[in-house]
Parts: C-alpha cells; structure tokens; sequence
C-alpha cells in the first residue's frame, strides 16, 4: 500500500474529514460499481453503499494492511450488499438446492451463453444464488473465500451455485427452444 494512503487511513481513524473525504472520493466509484453489480438496481445499490462507508469508517482501525485496502473495502460491500440481499428476499430451502444434480450440463449449456445472454437471464436466479454466482463466475472467488466473507458454509456456496447454473441451463433452454421452434399456436 501507497505512504499516502497509510496516512489517509491514520488521519481517517484519527477523524480528519478532509481526509475522510479524500478516501471517499478515491475509492466510492469502484465501490458503487461493485454495489450496483450486486444489487442490480440504482436506489439499493446506493443504499448499499452508503451502508458500505459507515462500515468502513468504523472498521479503518481493525484493518491489518495485510492484502490489498481496496479488497478489503470490497469485502465489507459485498457482505454489505449480501445482508440487504438476505433481508428483502425469501430464502429457499437450501437442503432442497442441494440435492441438486452434478452440473456439467448446465455448464456446457452457460458455455454456449454469450456475456448478454448471461447477464439478462440472471435476473430469474434467486437473489443468493445470483450473488455467489456473480461472485464465483465474475468476480473468480473460490467457494472457501465466498463462504469466508458472506458467511455461509462452503457446500451452501456450491449449493447457490448450482442452483444459479440450473435456473441459466434452463431458461436458456426455453429461451432457444421458442427461437427455433418458434411459438405455437394455442
């Protein structure tokens, strides 16, 4: 980490706000990025991000300058935006997500998806699926860092996985199906 940053990071926790305002304005356009590419929508986005600083600010004293600063503000966004996730959505009975078959199909079928195809079906994924999904796929965290920072055990981290992938396999299949066979007459 940059001399500059370590002493934004000092003055921050000693609460200068020009300082405060310096790290804001550095970092707060990757962030919202970050947010809205969770949240999928403006307001939750910015709400989460506003979430996202207040955290932040108050943990600038338990971060350790070990890895990068702006992965561990990251980290505090994504499980920001995974608690808002948590708290508007109903959650799915995980056992039964993961009874799930093995997933080399739904792979093959995501393989011949384009980016668009991806990014426009992955609004039919429930939302903690969507979120690992994004994590493990975009973003290429392992299943032991998404369940370290969203706080969930691996196997369930695997579980929203397959789900995601399962719910793209399928509607993708939909989605092909109505191109080539066009519709049928009721």
């Amino acid at each position: 980490m940059s001399e500059q940053i370590e002493n934004i990071i000092s003055q921050c926790i000693q609460g200068d706000r020009k300082s405060q305002k310096m790290l804001f304005k550095s970092y707060n356009k990757r962030l919202y990025a970050i947010a809205l590419k969770y949240m999928g929508n403006v307001s939750e986005a910015e709400e989460v991000l506003q979430d996202s600083w207040i955290g932040i600010f108050k943990s600038l004293g338990n971060y350790k300058n070990e890895g990068k600063f702006e992965g561990w503000m990251k980290t505090i966004v994504i499980r920001t935006a995974w608690k808002a996730t948590r708290k508007r959505t109903f959650h799915a009975d995980i056992d039964a997500v993961s009874n799930l078959t093995k997933v080399s199909e739904s792979s093959q079928a995501i393989d011949k998806m384009t980016c668009e195809e991806v990014l426009s079906l992955l609004s039919f994924v429930p939302a903690s699926s969507q979120q690992v999904f994004k994590m493990f796929v975009m973003d290429e965290y392992t299943h032991k860092e998404i369940s370290e920072i969203l706080g969930i055990d691996k196997s369930t981290s695997r579980a929203h996985l397959a789900k995601a992938r399962k719910v793209l396999r399928e509607k993708f299949e939909i989605i092909n199906n109505i191109k080539h066979n066009g519709l049928k007459a009721i």
